[in-house]
């Protein structure tokens, strides 16, 4: 459609300035006056017709048009992103590719473009998720008004299911997540095992945590920890646990969303 969008919008700029070029240069000087001949309002009226027809065929081809018949609720986490270099309203399209994770459990890759504001492009990265729409043929797109959305519940549930099966969060962490107790950490050394730019760093992190009964522990835990999230876990940062009651050093981490905090993403212990 955007193809067709751009021969259109040629065309139409072609027969305006063509109608103009022969009106002005071979037209009969005897004839009527310029702008009551007919080849006149034929050319410049159907050149304007052919460019309002352009731009709404590129409007309706890009950004947020895209609604999903029937769609249902899910989940989806962000693989990769990147913009399109299409700008509708001085606002960037972004093009994600996502797994998608659907209430029954079912999960497959798929792609969305999207228009996304500047103030909130930086909170997509990879690996926040983010709620979405999809049908039986797997089109995938961004929620819209009135369409259907998870529970911020849900969208934990099936997160917590896809971390484990895909080994992103292994089956202690999450038992620590359900029957732990939530408290803060205060991040006193942060030693990396690995090269600080890969995609997952391993890190051995030396903890103050504060207890339920107001005492503090020292705890040191090793880590995986996503690229884009290690300035939470820099020494000085307060960050967000989720320990046993019974035995402060098994804990997980909660960093904070990338995509808008919708839930908190613990960190398995490798």
């Amino acid at each position: 459609m955007k193809n067709l969008s751009r021969i259109l919008w040629t065309l139409g700029f072609i027969v305006i300035f063509g109608t103009i070029i022969y009106l002005i240069f071979f037209r009969d000087t005897t004839s009527v006056d310029f702008f009551d001949n007919s080849i006149f309002r034929i050319g410049i009226y159907g050149g304007i017709g052919l460019l309002v027809i352009s731009s709404i065929m590129s409007f309706v081809g890009t950004g947020n048009m895209m609604r999903i018949k029937n769609g249902e609720a899910a989940l989806g986490i962000i693989r990769s992103l990147a913009q399109t270099g299409t700008y509708i309203n001085q606002q960037p399209q972004v093009e994600m590719q996502v797994d998608v994770i659907k209430k029954t459990g079912e999960s497959f890759q798929s792609s969305l473009k999207a228009i996304i504001p500047l103030t909130q492009l930086s909170a997509l990265q990879i690996g926040a998720p983010i709620p979405v729409v999809t049908n039986e043929q797997q089109k995938v797109a961004l929620p819209k008004a009135g369409e259907p959305t998870l529970t911020q519940e849900e969208m934990q549930e099936l997160f917590e299911e896809f971390a484990v099966k895909t080994g992103m969060m292994d089956s202690e962490a999450l038992k620590i997540s359900k029957e732990g107790i939530t408290s803060y950490a205060t991040v006193i050394g942060m030693r990396p095992e690995n090269s600080m730019s890969d995609a997952k760093v391993n890190v051995w992190l030396d903890l103050e945590v504060a207890l339920k009964d107001n005492t503090t522990q020292p705890v040191s835990i090793k880590k995986t920890v996503l690229q884009e999230a290690l300035d939470q876990v820099q020494p000085g940062k307060v960050i967000e646990v989720i320990y046993l009651e019974h035995d402060p050093e098994k804990l997980v981490i909660k960093t904070k969303n990338v995509a808008g905090a919708v839930f908190g993403s613990a960190l398995g212990d490798k």
